[in-house]
């Protein structure tokens, strides 16, 4: 099992550098505008680029959406790296970094379509008296790159490779490398977005079919039905301790069950190649009515709730090591932060997360170590820190005096900090 422990971005949207230590949940707060959404977007972008094949890897490089016009960061190279555990007893560090694509011909360097510059791969095994990291893999000039390729020898050897191409890809495919299941196992880490702020009537809404005429003969089931559905019926201890955890928050809800719609009355030719797919449903009993109804009629919070701890015990089965989630508290009443982050960290096993927030009530239900919060910059840059821990009982103190919490005290700071970074530094970690 992978383990993410810290990730570090640089030269990404307005990103110059963001630096996160990983918590079983972690959360960037701070309010709109302060580079929230950029900072997963980039985590995403990184591990997007790790998978990517060569030709992906350049039209990344080129992503205009993604190429910072921020003044003191434009044409600066993208910088990614991730550091963890493997099996418990095996830290590694990978990191690499690639020069954006360029195409103003004034520019001081000539035009390109973007380049790896470097790469590298360090592995540190716990068991030693003395353990120190080990270098299997080191790029530092573009295409030059040196690699380990026996425990014993003592000379690293070259590997010839394309300047969109990442080592750690190329190297995976020589089977005989002895540490080939670690190169494995940073390819396999899964990093998945939860989207909490569209509408989720589109989870639980079933798809219609048209026939040739344009007429609707046929309704699928939502996607989230059917994994509740084959939830209830491979893993029944799981799919109880998730609709457990569901009707605790919303304490209106009876039952909730996941069903298998009969199908319609089609009409099938004998040699059709293709039978279209069983459907799905939820539906739920609320104490007050009289029987059960779909659960795309609940209101807009109880269909993002169950959306939401359904992807997180997916994310879990799934092994995903890194769960995103933007505006975690939105369409939740703020009574219920705090067991809803107590809920999730029930469901998610070995999966961490990592959300976004604008609530300064979160600040009551987290540690300074989970708790990154968003300063002011005067350059436009991405900035969380973390409160420093030996500042934490003094910002309590401060934030009673003014009848305040903590979190609106933390936010009163960000807003007021911008002229004052003698305050940013008494108080929090540097970035």
């Amino acid at each position: 099992m992978v383990s993410l422990n810290k990730i570090t971005i640089k030269g990404f949207r307005n990103i110059d550098v963001f630096s996160i230590n990983l918590e079983n949940i972690t959360s960037l707060l701070a309010p709109n505008n302060y580079g929230k959404s950029n900072a997963l977007a980039a985590i995403t972008f990184g591990f997007q680029f790790v998978k990517g094949l060569p030709k992906t890897k350049l039209m990344l490089m080129g992503n205009q959406s993604c190429i910072s016009i921020n003044k003191g960061i434009a044409g600066k190279p993208f910088v990614f790296e991730e550091e963890g555990t493997i099996d418990e007893n095996t830290d590694f560090i990978y990191g690499f970094s690639f020069d954006w694509k360029r195409n103003r011909n004034n520019y001081k360097e000539k035009n390109s379509d973007g380049c790896i510059l470097t790469e590298y791969l360090k592995i540190k095994n716990r068991n030693g008296e003395k353990p120190k990291y080990t270098t299997l893999i080191n790029r530092t000039a573009g295409n030059k790159v040196k690699y380990k390729p026996s425990q014993t020898g003592r000379c690293d050897k070259d590997l010839l490779i394309e300047s969109n191409e990442l080592a750690l890809n190329k190297l995976y495919n020589y089977d005989d490398l002895f540490y080939h299941h670690y190169l494995e196992a940073i390819k396999s880490i899964r990093v998945r977005g939860v989207d909490t702020l569209s509408d989720p009537e589109e989870n639980f809404a079933p798809r219609l079919m048209l026939d040739d005429n344009g007429k609707q003969t046929l309704m699928l089931g939502s996607d989230l039905a059917r994994y509740l559905y084959d939830l209830k019926q491979k893993d029944k201890d799981a799919y109880e301790f998730l609709i457990s955890a569901t009707t605790n928050l919303i304490p209106t809800i009876e039952t909730i069950d996941p069903v298998a719609i009969n199908k319609l009355d089609l009409e099938i030719d004998k040699d059709a190649p293709f039978e279209l797919p069983d459907q799905y449903d939820v539906v739920v009993k609320e104490k007050y009515n009289n029987q059960q109804t779909r659960f795309q009629y609940l209101s807009t919070g109880s269909m993002k709730l169950l959306n939401l701890l359904t992807k997180v015990i997916k994310a879990q089965k799934d092994g995903v090591q890194l769960l995103l989630v933007e505006e975690l508290e939105n369409s939740i009443h703020p009574r219920l932060l705090q067991s809803l982050l107590s809920t999730i960290g029930d469901l998610l096993g070995e999966t961490k997360l990592l959300f976004t927030s604008h609530s300064p009530n979160l600040a009551k239900y987290l540690s300074a170590p989970q708790l990154y919060v968003g300063l002011p910059s005067e350059k436009g840059y991405v900035d969380f820190r973390t409160l420093k821990t030996t500042k934490v009982s003094h910002a309590l103190k401060i934030a009673a005096a003014g009848e305040m919490s903590l979190g609106e005290y933390l936010f009163d700071l960000m807003l007021d900090m911008e002229c004052d970074p003698e305050l940013i530094s008494e108080f929090f970690t540097k970035s």
